[in-house]
């Protein structure tokens, strides 16, 4: 009974655009997490000890190359997504852990809390992501969690913005109010009626958020204000490869700028075919 549900579900995902989208990016989502899980295993050298020769081209023994210093660039780019999916991880959770409470509470309280909290948001969230990661990962210091929290600030507003929203909605419905008015305290109706059915948009915005998170660490660590060195990062490698362009040394940005690429890429279709089927009526014409 279960794998005939199953196969049911499957089939009408494959059948479906964004069901397509969905398995595409899925597919490209489970390549990165074996890379990461497994890096000791696939990696054929260890990414922060010189294999011996520099700048080789990509070539049996070394298919992505070495870099200047004599890194084997593919070993690299299997551990850096070790870090990627660390920092975008830490830095997702923590922004849902406060985002999440704060738009449940606000929305459902409302008044004067609401304007204070909403301007501070709306200010945040105004602000150009990017360069807010770079003055806070300026002021803290390179480091997994000083960049997990320096990216985390960046994306509280959206969680905020998404929950208060709905909130605002739901806590008008009629099951909301005879919540009210058999008695329940504030805390069982923010949990067990309106909290459920808020959450399936989180969703689609957590996956969409780790894509963001993975391209802002990238964008930190190429200016410097990432994880120290020699730690395999794909955003320093590509600031670091980008002075031998001139060179015609093309491998040291192009491996790891085309797994940035990638994963974003699976993210992205991952949680856009995620919406699409969450939300059916999206892609309807009127």
């Amino acid at each position: 009974m279960i794998s005939e549900k199953l196969g049911k579900n499957i089939k009408q995902l494959i059948g479906d655009s964004s069901g397509v989208m969905f398995l595409i990016g899925l597919f490209l989502l489970v390549i990165f997490i074996i890379m990461a899980v497994f890096a000791p295993y696939i990696a054929p050298y260890s990414p922060i000890k010189p294999t011996g020769a520099q700048l080789l081209p990509p070539q049996v023994g070394h298919i992505m190359g070495t870099d200047n210093l004599g890194y084997d660039v593919f070993s690299r780019v299997i551990y850096g997504s070790r870090m990627a999916f660390s920092i975008a991880f830490i830095a997702t959770i923590i922004a849902a852990a406060i985002g999440i409470p704060t738009g449940l509470i606000v929305g459902y309280v409302g008044g004067k809390l609401d304007s204070v909290v909403t301007m501070i948001m709306d200010s945040i969230y105004t602000f150009p992501g990017l360069i807010l990661a770079i003055a806070i990962a300026a002021m803290l210091g390179q480091g997994l969690i000083n960049i997990s929290l320096s990216i985390a600030v960046v994306y509280i507003p959206t969680y905020y913005r998404v929950i208060r929203s709905q909130v605002a909605t739901i806590k008008s419905e009629l099951y909301v109010e005879g919540a009210k008015a058999i008695g329940a305290k504030p805390k069982t109706i923010l949990s067990k009626y309106i909290l459920p059915n808020v959450l399936p948009s989180t969703i689609v915005v957590l996956s969409m958020n780790i894509a963001d998170a993975i391209m802002t660490e990238a964008g930190l660590s190429f200016l410097g204000l990432g994880i120290a060195p020699p730690t395999p990062d794909w955003g320093y490698d590509l600031s670091k490869g980008q002075q031998f362009i001139l060179q015609n040394d093309w491998w040291l940005v192009v491996f790891p700028g085309l797994a940035i690429i990638l994963i974003v890429l699976g993210f992205s279709m991952f949680s856009e075919g995620l919406n699409e089927y969450l939300n059916p009526n999206i892609g309807e014409k009127r």
